[in-house]
């Protein structure tokens, strides 16, 4: 796709609108104030599905005749012939056009709520084309002025504020004020029932919350997290908030979790909607999340836009560790960075595949652009920022974002532009280290070992390219990244700290000195977990670590966790040495690094043990047990009045090893009678519970309990709550609930948002992955406009849990005939992933079998 010419620029959009959501089109007027160059003689645009009706232009000289109109499907463009060529340097183009109010999550769309209809905008990344001809570029800034008449009853809301509202017989007539220059994917319009909070403030700016009717009481936690976030934000950049008003605006179906839409927000209910008394502590920290990262954006993608969409990650990267960072500050407590490990344990493990990509990457189509919205642009593009902010300085990063923000504002960049920025405040070489984090490939496995020199230790790298696949070439492995290093020093000293030492490697083989040889025990190579490699350290340092785990931080510990894992993957590591990292687990009490092995157990549990029971039934189960039982036996399944959250999410981690991985009979029993309580009263578990014990009991439920979940899922009295009981109907086991189930996908009792998650959930199922595949292809036809092209790279990259080669081919065959141009990455990325997970459980299954069959007899 070539972009469209650099002339004619867009300046302003007037855009009158007649809506009413419960019909199936609208009508549309645009004026487009157009800058021209004298002498052009046709003007192309973008549009889609759009029925133009009369459209008139006119320059300085007076009126254009409009020759013809051609379209070209493939650009996604309309072009305007013109009769002459332009004159002057300014000129005005009006169409009339409608459309249709669209059912697939993008353009301008209809969501439902019961029987209420509402119409919502999701324009990011090239939909504004299915909303309004436009010049739909992220370069080509304008402002935006809307009119919109609609029925009555209905609530409008979009960018700017309302100016006056005129009101005629059923209808009236909202005029907004203008916009300040925004790209087109930024415009926002919600229209149907719906209620506002009261306007909490900040500073000047007026902030709301806007739901369906009925839901006031779930807007306080938002309103308090936005009011907390958006004060930060103001101090961090140095600029006040650059809109006049902030809507966040909760809607009943979403294709992404949020929409940065300058000044009017617009999220998942589940991601804003809270009721304090029910929510976990989980849920409350995404929410939290979310609300910060949407409002980063205000000023780093929406003030300052990425210049095109292989820049993406400018406003994604930096949203998301913003995020992070803000909501850390304002609760310390929520341990914020512990999460943002779990986020970028998906970043590894994409990133390890020879399918991976570049965080910056060409983008030629609409496609291409909707694909890069992963863990790569996201996860470890915040890696890279983050650690590009511990090798400056929190404050000399600081003042380079404050001088690239204002130095751009209402305007747009590129990636050399903060770097430029960065160096003028720091004079660090900034531009070529962190080039080649954003425009390689993978990330650097480093191996480490200690010697001594001289009467100091040093510590000796060996920086590679890491592979998942332990057969991919030595070739292709030599690769060396400039690498800003921080190594956590265990101190001998009696009552000294351990220390941090730093450095910027920047050759394949390095040193860095520790220190004097007397004081230095053994060390951890990526300290904080604030760089973006995986340490692999020799048998000597992993030795005396796993002595002292407690020495090392909650982040290190689980980052330690993952590198292991991820070795043994790779074929770099020794399957024991996680095993026993897992039995060094038995006191742990911080939840987040138990949590962080239970996708490691999971895997070999699904993938490995099956080969296993034959010969030693309960072996896997008995050997979890020995390690995990007995902390969760002395924190019981109730929790203590004013119990601390650390105490009841490690609860909730422990029942997930036991009762989720391990399947022991007495948890499951017990969790199947507490949620039958849970349904009877809400208040009869701990919230944080909720969740594990919904799907355990899920696993061997009868056909009352699947219509009890699904009584209480259309039932549900919060948005979590629904999404809880949603998700645990793909959790039954019986072959006809399952098969209820996949018919749910094609129902309206399930919105098209939660569509790909619940096929995700059904995959994962044991009992239900053959059926569900054999449903995708069987009805596709029916299921394939249920499937938003920002979501179809999630289903894809949940058929390896189909494991076998036979599925493999069948996956494959089936996208070939079938292609989905948003997950053709995700394809490829599968179909490794299927090899690896098939060339991991040869090697691994009769390693476990001998771990096993040591611990049984040691144990006996």
């Amino acid at each position: 796709m070539s972009r469209l010419a650099p002339n004619p620029r867009p300046e302003s959009y007037a855009l009158k609108l007649k809506v009413d959501p419960r019909r199936d089109r609208f009508q549309g007027e645009v004026e487009i104030g157009l800058s021209v160059t004298p002498g052009l003689r046709e003007i192309e645009l973008h549009a889609v599905d759009l029925e133009l009706g009369e459209s008139t232009l006119e320059d300085s000289a007076g009126p254009v005749t409009i020759s013809r109109v051609s379209s070209h499907s493939k650009r996604e463009t309309l072009c305007f012939h013109l009769e002459r060529e332009l004159r002057g340097r300014r000129a005005r183009l009006h169409i009339a056009y409608e459309g249709p109010l669209r059912t697939d999550l993008r353009g301008l769309y209809q969501a439902r709520s019961g029987r209420r209809r509402y119409a919502v905008t999701q324009l990011e990344a090239a939909d504004a084309r299915r909303f309004f001809p436009c010049f739909d570029e992220p370069d080509k800034k304008a402002r935006f002025q809307l009119q919109v008449t609609t029925p009555v009853r209905n609530q409008v809301i979009s960018n700017a504020p309302i100016v006056r509202t005129h009101t005629q017989g059923r209808l009236k007539t909202v005029q907004f004020a203008e916009t300040p220059k925004l790209s087109t994917y930024l415009v926002a319009l919600v229209c149907g029932e719906l209620e506002g909070s009261r306007a909490r403030r900040c500073g000047p700016t007026p902030i709301r919350v806007w739901h369906v009717p009925g839901k006031r009481h779930l807007t306080r936690f938002a309103l308090d997290t936005a009011v907390a976030s958006l004060e930060r934000l103001e101090h961090y950049f140095g600029l006040r908030y650059p809109y006049a008003k902030l809507d966040l605006i909760a809607v009943p179906d979403f294709e992404f979790g949020a929409m940065e839409n300058a000044g009017a927000v617009i999220f998942r209910e589940s991601l804003l909607l809270v009721d304090p008394k029910t929510v976990t502590l989980s849920e409350r920290k995404r929410v939290a999340e979310v609300i910060a990262h949407e409002l980063a954006h205000m000023w780093y993608g929406n003030l300052v836009t990425m210049a095109w969409w292989d820049d993406l990650w400018l406003n994604e990267a930096f949203a998301t560790w913003m995020a992070f960072r803000v909501i850390d500050d304002w609760q310390p407590d929520w341990q914020m960075w512990l999460d943002f490990e779990h986020h970028r344990a998906a970043a590894y493990a994409l990133d390890s595949l020879t399918n991976t990509h570049p965080i910056y990457t060409d983008v030629k189509t609409p496609e291409e652009a909707t694909e890069n919205f992963d863990a790569i642009t996201y996860e470890k593009g915040a890696s890279v920022v983050r650690m590009l902010e511990r090798w400056l300085g929190s404050s000399v990063f600081r003042r380079g974002v404050r001088r690239y923000i204002r130095r751009h504002r209402e305007s747009n960049a590129r990636a050399a532009d903060l770097w430029q920025a960065l160096e003028q405040v720091s004079g660090e070489p900034v531009g070529s280290v962190a080039k080649a984090w954003i425009e390689r490939p993978g990330f650097p496995l480093v191996s480490v070992r200690c010697k001594e020199r001289a009467g100091h230790r040093w510590l000796e790298t060996r920086q590679e390219r890491f592979f998942a696949n332990p057969h991919e070439p030595a070739e292709k492995r030599r690769a060396h990244w400039p690498l800003p290093m921080r190594v956590r020093v265990r101190v001998r000293t009696p009552r000294r700290r351990d220390r941090i030492v730093r450095g910027l490697l920047r050759s394949a083989r390095d040193e860095l000195d520790l220190g004097p040889a007397q004081e230095v025990g053994w060390v951890y190579a990526n300290a904080d977990e604030s760089g973006f490699y995986r340490p692999l350290h020799d048998a000597k340092l992993l030795g005396a670590m796993a002595s002292e785990l407690e020495r090392l931080t909650p982040a290190e510990r689980m980052g330690l966790l993952g590198h292991q894992w991820a070795g043994v993957r790779a074929d770099r590591a020794p399957l024991e040495d996680f095993l026993g990292l897992v039995e060094a687990l038995r006191n742990e009490r911080e939840p987040e690094v138990l949590e962080a092995v239970v996708g490691p157990l999971a895997w070999l549990h699904d993938q490995a043990v099956p080969a296993i029971e034959p010969d030693s039934p309960g072996s896997y189960r008995a050997w979890l047990l020995s390690i995990f039982a007995e902390s969760f036996r002395e924190l019981s399944w109730s929790a203590r009045r004013a119990e601390p959250d650390a105490v009841r999410l490690r609860r909730a981690a422990l029942l997930r090893i036991l009762g989720g991985v391990a399947e022991d009979p007495g948890i499951s029993g017990e969790a199947e009678s507490r949620a039958s309580a849970y349904l009877r009263n809400r208040a009869a578990l701990d919230a944080n519970l909720a969740g594990p014990v919904v799907e355990i009991a899920a696993r061997n439920g009868t056909k009352a309990r699947y219509q009890a979940y699904l009584r209480t899922m259309r039932r549900a009295r919060t948005p979590q709550e629904r999404t809880r009981f949603e998700l645990a109907l793909g959790a039954f086991r019986d072959p006809a609930l399952v098969a209820r189930t996949l018919e749910l996908l094609l129902s309206k009792q399930v919105p098209t948002q939660d569509v790909v998650p619940l096929a995700v959930r059904l995959l994962a199922n044991p009992a239900a992955r053959e059926e569900t595949w054999r449903f995708i292809r069987s009805r596709w036809k029916a299921l394939a406009p249920r499937v938003p092209p920002g979501l179809a790279p999630r289903l894809v990259s949940a058929l390896p849990a189909l494991q076998t080669r036979r599925h493999r081919e069948s996956v494959a065959a089936f996208f070939r005939s079938h292609p989905l141009p948003t997950a053709a990455r995700a394809l490829q990325q599968t179909l490794e992933r299927f090899d690896l997970d098939a060339e991991l459980r040869g090697r691994v299954t009769p390693k476990l079998r001998r771990w096993l069959t040591r611990h049984r007899q040691t144990s006996s």
